[in-house]
């Protein structure tokens, strides 16, 4: 584990190829992307380069505001992303803004007047980039896999429909005990569903949050799933991929203006729809060759996602880790049991009647010990919301309620929700557990899939 390390006053950056990926190196300290060596090295020389300039400047671009300096010099080549990593962080900055309680336009300042300079200022592209579909019969999908309820339902659909799932785990050292318990999943994955997860050591993981210099802000993951998808590039190579499948949910797309009148995107811009083509653009002008980016869980909700996933594909399911594990109570569960997140999931789960003991859950998060996980929710600010949405959660609740789940959070909703959300009950049906429009699918798969989530949310569809 690197400990923390006092405020530098410049930012010097380099990078390097090494034999099992690349070492970006800041102020003379390496911090290494580490592949599985058959995977990197079949990457073309070529293409290790252009990457190397891309993953140098997207893992430090927000060093500057973290730190507050203004300029950053990069010992490297102006990366192809440039451009596309600008408007995916600036477009992010509200949503960091609001989580670190600073002021949103001031945030966009702050990013917008950081000054990177480039030693070399022609930008590596690939010789040409060929924009034809694949035409192969079995596709494969490459999926950034976190155990997450989104990447299990990902990887379901694709079991289900044909496809040839390739599973790539990030390891992130920002999260303290995420890798401990993680590991653990992926032995257990491959011993009881004979599926192996790839891993990608991100130790530039150490910038989120601030935590390399003992800083606490939610700077450095708004590029997150972009960033995966490049990192992805060697993985598409390899197996001959057609498709970078993330886990973009509906909420991702939900947008509001906060306090200060500015637009803000409520989960993280780079995890909305508007931005997913943009994603599929720039893997492939970097790969040199057509590789789309998609979602299939883009027509749904969180509360949808979780009904289909544990009610058809319990056996994937059942290894769901969706908490961040970034405190000590998660030393030694997979779940805190203590977060806003594991208390938003222990919800959802609990308004189906599955067995939240069989998911690791080992209290009931209703009761008074744990009354705090849902504060936000009897206190809902909508200008700046905590994780999930009170109408969704409001609903997991309904529903649980009606199971006869019981506890001080249970009462509380009675008191002064359940009127509320029984008035909107069928409105909140249709959004929570309907299925919306989407254009993330590609074409060839959008029914199939369609067909699926309609197959398990026809009991609450309404008008179908």
């Amino acid at each position: 584990m690197i400990s923390a390390s006092k405020k530098p006053t410049e930012l010097n950056i380099r990078a390097k190829v090494t034999t099992n990926g690349v070492d970006v190196i800041v102020n003379k300290e390496p911090y290494r992307i580490i592949y599985p060596k058959e995977v990197w090295q079949a990457f073309p020389q070529e293409h290790q380069e252009i990457l190397k300039d891309n993953l140098a400047y997207s893992a430090t671009l927000f060093l500057p505001q973290i730190l507050q300096i203004k300029e950053i010099n990069y010992q490297t080549a102006r990366p192809l992303s440039e451009a596309f990593l600008f408007k995916n962080g600036i477009n992010d900055a509200p949503t960091c803004a609001i989580a670190d309680g600073r002021s949103s336009i001031q945030y966009v300042k702050d990013f917008y007047n950081i000054q990177p300079k480039f030693a070399d200022e022609r930008i590596k592209t690939p010789d040409s980039v060929k924009f034809q579909q694949s035409q192969q019969k079995k596709q494969t999908v490459i999926i950034p896999f976190s155990f997450g309820k989104e990447s299990l339902l990902s990887l379901s659909l694709c079991e289900e429909l044909g496809l040839r799932p390739i599973l790539v785990n990030f390891i992130e050292p920002a999260n303290d005990f995420e890798y401990f318990h993680k590991k653990r999943l992926m032995a257990r994955f491959k011993k009881e569903r004979q599926r192996s997860v790839y891993t990608i050591f991100y130790e530039p993981g150490i910038f989120r949050y601030g935590k390399r210099w003992g800083l606490q802000t939610d700077l450095g993951w708004g590029l997150q799933t972009t960033e995966y998808a490049l990192m992805c590039l060697p993985f598409v190579h390899y197996f001959n991929a057609d498709y970078i499948l993330l886990g973009n949910e509906q909420s991702c797309n939900d947008i509001f203006f906060d306090s200060e009148g500015v637009l803000t995107y409520k989960a993280a811009y780079d995890q909305h729809h508007d931005w997913t083509p943009q994603q599929s653009l720039l893997a492939s002008l970097m790969l040199g060759r057509k590789v789309e980016v998609i979602s299939f869980m883009d027509p749904l909700y969180e509360l949808a996602i979780v009904k289909i996933l544990h009610n058809r594909y319990s056996a994937n399911g059942r290894f769901q880790m969706s908490c961040m594990a970034d405190n000590s109570r998660a030393k030694n569960n997979r779940w805190c049991q203590s977060c806003v997140k594991c208390g938003y999931i222990y919800a959802l789960c609990a308004a189906f009647g599955f067995d939240l003991a069989g998911l690791g859950f080992t209290a009931n998060l209703f009761d008074s010990a744990h009354a705090q996980i849902y504060d936000h929710f009897f206190h809902y600010n909508p200008q700046a919301p905590a994780y999930g949405s009170q109408e969704e959660l409001g609903l997991a609740f309904y529903l649980a309620y009606q199971r006869g789940c019981q506890g001080y959070s249970i009462e509380r909703f009675k008191k002064s929700l359940l009127r509320k959300i029984a008035r909107q009950k069928d409105y909140l049906t249709k959004r929570y557990l309907g299925i919306q429009p989407t254009e993330t699918i590609p074409l060839r798969l959008k029914d199939k899939v369609l067909n699926i989530f309609q197959e398990e949310l026809r009991e609450f569809i309404v008008n179908k």
